[in-house]
């Protein structure tokens, strides 16, 4: 008489079920430390101008993180409107300046360099600049004259 060996259904099911559960947890472990990884490293001032709260995603993240819901979320939606600020900042979208740990700073205004220049007043065609200020010193058609 021959034998058949029957696979066990519930015990092939129950094997299926802890490799799905492994997956799952495995998974929310890679991107829960993805996630907070990534969250941390950003610069306050990229949160801050994309409208976010980088304290409100770490802890939603760490003390929220059933399934990886909140991870997924920021790395879905959050993290792309970072990347937008990071881009446009790169790109000089907010003016000239830099970066800074407070936010965008912007440079200050470029000075002309010393030498002559129109006279702003338009007493005169020219006004010598000294760098930092106008100075008494004006120039008109081949005359250099001082003004009191």
């Amino acid at each position: 008489m021959a034998t058949v060996d029957t696979l066990d259904p519930f015990g092939a099911g129950l094997a299926v079920f802890f490799v799905l559960y492994g997956i799952i947890v495995l998974g929310s472990l890679v991107m829960f430390i993805v996630a907070l990884v990534d969250i941390i490293k950003r610069p306050d001032w990229q949160w801050k101008l994309a409208g976010q709260e980088k304290d409100l995603w770490i802890l939603l993240v760490i003390l929220v993180n059933f399934l990886a819901i909140p991870a997924l979320i920021y790395w879905f939606n959050i993290r792309r409107k970072l990347i937008v600020v990071e881009r446009a900042a790169a790109s000089g979208q907010y003016g000239p300046g830099h970066l800074t740990y407070s936010g965008w700073e912007p440079a200050p205004p470029q000075m002309p360099p010393p030498g002559w220049h129109p006279d702003p007043s338009g007493q005169h065609r020219l006004r010598w600049w000294d760098g930092t200020r106008w100075s008494e010193h004006t120039w008109d058609e081949g005359s250099e004259s001082t003004t009191p």
